[in-house]
């Protein structure tokens, strides 16, 4: 009766071992790239990197077995990552630009922004008409150095550092700033002493970027993802949640 008992313990234990190394093995862990100093997208809160874009990309893995890992770096150096390994996915306020879509695939849009033009307030020699000879300064590899770039004879300072953009306005080593309206607004909040003189809609939205050819597969479920969550009202919440509703 002893043996029957053990045997059928030890039949039990192995089952239970053998599901619980199957829901290991089923769960895949996605390494986030992204930049924190773009709240609410993505920041720092207590040590911890949070945002808009950091619930998302959680909400979608879990549906998917997912585990993520956040991997919090330059903004610049995040297509290099990716194209390296480092990283499996960029979801960092990405705009998916024709000119990165030529080395990286985008899912479809999460979220369409514009592009606001900021000064020092009262500082009434800088406008949208006035830009030519004018520094203007702008995430290194942005898409609002892109822009900048296309302004007819405006002298274009990038940075690796949003913040030092905007020191860098305070300080008047910069006459502008180009920046994301819903970061712009943010970092307004805590610098009153600038003010938007222009505003600019994007043509693409943000998008979550994966090495180009490499993961059609996994792209075309987390567009499925993105949809449910918009049918679902999670997407809606998280909007509310970071107050990123229009």
């Amino acid at each position: 009766m002893k043996k029957v008992f053990l045997m059928l313990t030890l039949l039990v234990f192995g089952l239970t071992s053998c599901g619980e190394n199957k829901a290991a093995k089923d769960s895949k862990k996605l390494r986030v790239g992204l930049n924190a100093v773009f709240a609410p997208f993505e920041y720092k809160e207590n040590g911890q990197v949070v945002g808009f874009d950091v619930d998302l990309i959680n909400e979608i893995a879990k549906d998917l077995n997912y585990e993520t890992e956040i991997i919090d770096q330059s903004f610049d150096g995040l297509i290099p990552s990716l194209k390296a390994g480092k990283i499996d996915v960029i979801v960092s306020g990405m705009t998916a630009t024709d000119d990165r879509r030529k080395s990286v695939d985008f899912t479809d849009d999460y979220f369409v922004s514009k592009q606001l033009y900021i000064r020092k307030k009262g500082n009434s020699s800088v406008t949208p008409s006035t830009l030519k000879g004018k520094k203007i300064g702008v995430l290194l590899g942005s898409i609002q150095e892109i822009a900048a770039r296309k302004i007819n004879g405006a002298v274009v300072v990038p940075n690796k550092s949003i913040v030092n953009t905007i020191l860098d306005l305070k300080m008047g080593k910069v006459d502008a700033l180009i920046m994301d309206n819903v970061v712009a607004i943010e970092y307004m909040k805590k610098n009153p002493e600038m003010e938007i003189f222009d505003e600019k809609v994007d043509n693409d939205g943000m998008a979550m970027a994966f090495d180009k050819g490499k993961n059609a597969e996994l792209i075309q479920k987390i567009n499925a993802e993105l949809k449910k969550l918009k049918e679902n009202g999670k997407y809606d919440e998280l909007l509310k949640k970071y107050d990123l509703r229009k």
